[in-house]
């Protein structure tokens, strides 16, 4: 069963390493699609995540951990059930640098 899922994060949320974490966690340990909205100075980001129930519950719950490292911290303001688009092929993390 594929499920997606909405989290609002805040805290250090716009550092590149807790980009690549999130990417990471997401498409190389979980297998999961989605995207991270692009980092904007607000202290808040927004996660949509697609895949199977227990990886998507267990991402979830990674999130809710709020310590990834380096002195951040990130707390989940909110999880809220989607319906899953398939738009997304991979897990997409924009980090606000120029290419």
């Amino acid at each position: 069963e594929v499920i997606a899922r909405k989290i609002v994060v805040c805290g250090d949320v716009d550092g590149g390493y807790y980009r690549s974490c999130v990417k990471n966690e997401g498409s190389r340990f979980r297998k999961l699609s989605g995207t991270m909205s692009p980092p904007d100075d607000s202290k808040k980001a927004e996660i949509l995540v697609e895949g199977r129930r227990k990886m998507v519950d267990g991402f979830v719950r990674w999130c809710e951990r709020g310590n990834v490292g380096l002195s951040q911290r990130i707390t989940v303001e909110s999880v809220k059930e989607e319906d899953p688009t398939g738009l997304y092929d991979d897990f997409y993390v924009p980090t606000g640098r120029d290419n």
